[in-house]
């Protein structure tokens, strides 16, 4: 399968890749033909346009028929997640390819338990990416197989004390973790980012091949910063 991944939850990253799998027991197997990346938080939208031509313009990619997207979700900031989104459902309905969404912390965590597959498959992490407001995302992860990943309770936003009190995590994982090292508590930050595009890829299509529904909808975790008067001005 030809594959476009984006993952707008800080920076962009684009990439357009070949998957294969799952299959009985052997895990996903994915190559990268085309990346492109830019790490500046505030310009999604400029960017992934300009990205997203070049990758499908490599000599690698041109002229293949694509089969699907895999976008970023969240929890995120609105503005760029948004970004991603739109870009993602936009070449689904212009190549006619199902789209199909991750959450962030889950490819992140995903990436991180690759980082520590020599501890066993028992291995749990703890992923807090940057929440802005001087919060976190936070939950704590353990592997599922070799591509997914389960999540160990809820997903929060707070302060990075309450990502702190997320205990029983022999790691961690994520922005949040690199801006506020109370988190990390002295232990290495593993997957320093906020989502991961090749992780999110082999994320959806071992959940494709256990039959669950990827949706595309953006995951909030906050109330909307403008709201709607409860009642008229009398």
């Amino acid at each position: 399968m030809l594959i476009v991944s984006i993952d707008s939850s800080l920076g962009s990253r684009l990439l357009v890749c070949e998957a294969a799998g799952p299959a009985a027991d052997a895990p996903v197997r994915l190559e990268v033909l085309a990346d492109a990346e830019q790490a500046d938080s505030r310009r999604h939208a400029e960017s992934l346009g300009p990205m997203l031509a070049g990758a499908l313009a490599d000599p690698a990619v041109a002229d293949r028929a694509l089969d699907a997207v895999v976008v970023a979700t969240g929890p995120a900031p609105f503005t760029g997640l948004r970004a991603g989104l739109v870009t993602a459902r936009v070449i689904g309905r212009v190549r006619a390819v199902p789209v199909h969404g991750v959450p962030s912390p889950d490819a992140l965590a995903r990436a991180a338990l690759d980082e520590l597959a020599a501890e066993g498959a028992g291995a749990v992490v703890l992923v807090a990416t940057d929440a802005r407001r001087k919060e976190v995302y936070a939950a704590r992860y353990r592997a599922r197989g070799a591509d997914d990943v389960e999540r160990l309770g809820d997903l929060v936003v707070g302060p990075p004390e309450r990502a702190a009190d997320l205990g029983g995590a022999g790691a961690v994982a994520g922005s949040g973790a690199v801006l506020h090292p109370r988190i990390a508590g002295g232990r290495p930050v593993l997957a320093a980012g906020s989502g991961d595009a090749r992780a999110q890829v082999r994320i959806a299509l071992a959940r494709l091949a256990a039959g669950e529904a990827l949706g595309t909808e953006p995951l909030y975790l906050r109330h909307a910063d403008v709201q709607m008067p409860a009642g008229g001005r009398r």
